[in-house]
């Protein structure tokens, strides 16, 4: 019998600029998820990610920010009990995928079909632009040669849209 999943988190970051959706917009996801009834829980690392993390918990109802405050194998366990898990291109989209959670990923200057999708994933949750420049670095940590990642100005609604699916 399968286990019910519920409740969405969140790990807007990344370790590359390129990878990483614009915050502001990002938040107007937390703040359109936090209204669904489901509990939101933000993952995050260093500490000025954290204190970004906590800001958005402490202003939008349903939301924990649970970065710095679990083990590994404590967090492990709470992504696998999450109906979804909203990432970039990073370590949490494959920390998700491989202990079976449907991710949501959002993709910048990088590309799924350059292998890095996670194991299991299905490319319908990949949210991207197509563009000619794209993608523009394996790894994300090349600069815009346009100088405002146009990759990633995607809209908030698409990225809520998706999750519910």
């Amino acid at each position: 019998m399968p286990q019910h999943k519920s409740n969405i988190g969140i790990a807007p970051f990344a370790a590359h600029k390129g990878k990483i959706y614009p915050l502001e917009k990002m938040e107007q996801v937390v703040a359109a998820l936090s209204k669904s009834g489901e509990k939101i829980y933000l993952f995050g690392g260093g500490e000025e990610e954290v204190s970004i993390l906590e800001s958005w918990a402490a202003k939008y109802p349903n939301t924990e920010c649970v970065a710095g405050k679990m083990s590994m194998s404590e967090e492990l366990e709470l992504i696998r009990s999450l109906r979804v898990m909203i990432t970039m291109d990073s370590s949490n989209m494959h920390l998700a995928s491989l202990v079976g959670t449907r991710v949501v990923s959002v993709w910048g200057a990088t590309h799924p079909m350059a292998g890095f999708l996670g194991v299991g994933q299905k490319e319908e949750d990949c949210i991207q632009r197509n563009l000619p420049c794209r993608p523009c670095s394996i790894y994300g940590n090349k600069p815009c040669r346009f100088g405002d990642y146009r990759c990633l100005n995607i809209d908030p609604q698409t990225i809520i849209e998706r999750v519910g699916r």
